[in-house]
């Protein structure tokens, strides 16, 4: 019984009525009777679950199972009902089910022996009709290929005609002759281009090791020091570029963007002058 176990859980705990009354707002008159399972004296079903489920959770037990244990002790006959009725209702639906199946099958069946005969009734006129329906067909396609070989020989004797036809040009008095079409679409020669000149002296250095260098364009000193390796220099003037290399074999060079390359051998001093 839930009273007797909520019952003993609180006298357990060392608890009063009152004390559960004051902790829950459940009156002591709802409790006695939950404890004493007279259900008749609470408000209703819904309030008896909720008066279940606060006080189990008080004295720290499973609200929810007392409370599923309290509908089967109420209800018990319910259930069974509605158990019996599932299960009559799952029979009743299997029973049609079967039926309905059955039906179907042999209304198909009916069908099938009534074309099945109808089909054996009906062969002799159809492979009657078939044949009489045979002739004409026959002439039909002999005509279609006689059609179709008539057409194919005139397409082939056209196609055959390998040289075009020849017009016999009669120019009028005083006319010009058409030129022939080698001359009108004939490509005219290219005349020569001028190469241009450079108008000054564009150098471009690339060292890959290091290297003192100095370095005089158009007579002024541009640069001089010591270039490490990897470094990229340029240098633009209008008459000449004046180069010192302390390590000729260090510097690649390119003017005016044609490769000239090393100017000396590597540990090598060496001078050179590029003009435009």
């Amino acid at each position: 019984m839930i009273g007797e176990t909520l019952r003993k859980e609180r006298e357990n705990q060392k608890l009063s009525v009152q004390d559960v009354e004051k902790e829950t707002s459940i009156r002591a008159l709802y409790i006695e009777a939950i404890e004493q399972g007279e259900y008749d004296k609470l408000p209703g079903e819904v309030y008896a679950k909720g008066f279940i489920k606060n006080y189990a959770n008080f004295l720290n037990l499973d609200g929810e199972a007392l409370v599923k244990q309290f509908i089967i002790e109420i209800s018990p006959t319910i259930v069974e009902f509605e158990n019996k009725n599932a299960e009559a209702e799952i029979s009743n639906e299997v029973v049609v089910e079967n039926k309905s199946k059955i039906t179907a099958m042999s209304s198909a069946m009916k069908k099938v022996r009534a074309s099945r005969t109808v089909e054996l009734e009906n062969t002799p006129a159809e492979e009657e009709d078939n044949e009489s329906a045979f002739i004409p067909r026959k002439y039909l396609i002999a005509v279609v290929a006689v059609v179709a070989f008539l057409a194919g020989g005139l397409l082939l004797n056209f196609n055959g005609n390998e040289e075009p036809p020849v017009i016999d040009y009669q120019p009028q008095q005083g006319a010009q002759p058409p030129a022939p079409a080698q001359e009108i679409f004939k490509n005219p020669t290219p005349e020569p281009q001028p190469v241009p000149v450079a108008s000054g002296v564009d150098l471009q250095a690339t060292f890959s090791a290091d290297c003192w260098t100095r370095v005089v364009v158009d007579g002024i000193l541009a640069y001089e020091g010591m270039i490490n390796a990897g470094q990229v220099f340029n240098w633009n003037g209008n008459e000449n570029i004046y180069v010192r290399l302390g390590n000729a074999g260090a510097a690649q060079f390119v003017m005016n963007g044609q490769n000239i390359g090393a100017i000396g051998q590597e540990g090598a001093v060496v001078d050179r002058v590029f003009v435009r």
